[in-house]
Formats: structure tokens, C-alpha cells, sequence
């Protein structure tokens, strides 16, 4: 019988592939706008960009909801290292407003993404799709079940016998 050559021992435990040491990815590094001003003075310039700003209108325009792009912009900067997840919370409100404005001086319609009953209305391709699936369904074979008994009856180890 041969012997291998080399040792299991020896090969890579699984998952050391998706690790990396500690401080070298920039959100483990300090974040280089610690403050709420910093990181303001970091976005605004950048919001109100001519050439910036036509992309973001082009996006506004689409219906994304305001706070999605703040929230999409903001995670950006925490996973770049910019700032951390708490600045990006107290950021947001403000680019949003920003936005606001930007959108009502271009005259577009936009969507903030605040509203507490837009959760309420399903997408129409959700409902579509699910009156596909309805149609599916033979009514005729759909059988009402008798409800089961409720009544609890003693078992186990412990149990009286004949207390059934």
C-alpha cells in the first residue's frame, strides 16, 4: 500500500479564501470625514456638479426614489472608507432635501421614497402573475377539510392509561 506524499493537515482551511487581515479594507481603516460638516462638504460639491447633476436628474426622472439614491451614495462612502455608517444616517435626511431642491428648480416629478403608504399597493407584474396563477388552479378539486379535533389528549411516559 503507498503512502501519499503530502499531508490533509496541510491544505487551506475552508473559507481562507474570503478572509483578509484586519485593516486592510478601507471601511476598517478611520474614516477620513469623521463629522457631520466634513462629510457634507465631501457630497454637495459633488451633488451640484454640472455634470453630475444631469446624471442625477436623468435618474430622479426614472422614479427612483430619493432615498434610495442617498442611501446608494452614502454606502458607497462607508465602504470607500469616506465615513462611517453613522455619519451616512445623519447624511441622508440632508442629501435627500438637496435632491428635493435640485429636482423642483429642474420642474421634474420625483418620488422622496418616505411615504408610509406606498408599501400598501403590490407591484402590477406581482399581481399579474399571480392572477396567471390563479387561473391555474382547478376550483373543482380544491376540497374543504374537516377540522381536526382539538381536544388534547393525555400522552407520554407520564400519561394515566386509559385517560384517553
Amino acid at each position: 500500500m503507498a503512502f501519499r506524499e503530502t499531508s490533509d493537515f496541510d491544505a487551506p482551511i475552508p473559507g481562507m479564501g474570503l478572509t483578509h487581515e484586519i485593516g486592510a479594507r478601507p471601511w476598517q481603516t478611520p474614516p477620513e470625514f469623521t463629522t457631520l460638516e466634513e462629510a457634507l462638504d465631501y457630497y454637495i460639491p459633488r451633488l451640484t456638479d454640472k455634470n453630475y447633476m444631469g446624471r442625477l436628474i436623468d435618474i430622479i426622472e426614472t422614479k427612483v426614489p430619493l432615498t434610495s439614491i442617498a442611501d446608494t451614495l452614502t454606502l458607497g462612502g462607508v465602504m470607500q472608507g469616506l465615513h462611517t455608517v453613522d455619519v451616512a444616517v445623519l447624511v441622508n435626511p440632508i442629501l435627500v432635501e438637496l435632491m428635493e431642491g435640485i429636482a423642483k428648480n429642474a420642474e421634474i416629478d420625483y418620488l422622496v421614497g418616505d411615504d408610509e403608504g406606498a408599501g400598501d399597493v403590490p407591484d402590477s407584474m406581482i399581481l399579474k402573475k399571480a392572477m396567471k396563477d390563479l387561473d391555474k388552479i382547478d376550483m373543482s378539486e380544491v376540497v374543504e377539510k374537516e377540522p381536526e379535533s382539538t381536544e388534547n389528549k393525555p400522552s407520554g411516559l407520564m400519561s394515566r392509561r386509559g385517560a384517553a
